[in-house]
């Protein structure tokens, strides 16, 4: 019997799809319980530990929003595994946002141990287009 090979891109596109679902449960499943968040977001910089907390600080940031994925990607930078995603986003009665996050991250045993995010922050959708989501 062949054990499965762990993939760090895997990981990185369990976590864009646990986020663009909005299941924060399964994005804390990619994250180690002592996970470390260091992000540069406006408004300023954020930093904590914990699996619950780093998974909170996703479902604040998304949890309101109806989210489109328009682009993501993982690959391997190293020792690093390098994540970044961009979203359409739209909380009830706003207009649509688009929103770019890279996150460069350590691993151990197949789960985020360190995670190292840059936001572009919740921008004005140039397009105008509206949502093509069919849900």
């Amino acid at each position: 019997m062949t054990t499965p090979r762990f993939s760090a891109t895997d990981l990185g596109t369990t976590f864009v799809a646990a986020l663009t679902e909005k299941n924060f449960g399964r994005l804390a499943d990619t994250l180690a319980p002592d996970v470390r968040l260091r992000a540069l977001i406006p408004p300023g910089p954020v930093e904590l530990a914990g699996v619950g907390r780093a998974a909170e600080r996703f479902a604040t940031w998304f949890g309101e929003s109806e989210l489109e994925l328009v682009q993501s990607g993982s690959d391997e930078v190293a020792d690093r595994l390098h994540v970044f995603y961009r979203l359409r986003a739209q909380r009830f009665g706003d207009p649509w946002k688009i929103i770019e996050q890279h996150l460069f991250c350590a691993l151990d045993e197949g789960r985020i141990t360190a995670l190292d995010l840059v936001c572009s922050g919740f921008r004005p959708d140039a397009t105008g287009a509206p949502s093509t989501s069919t849900h």
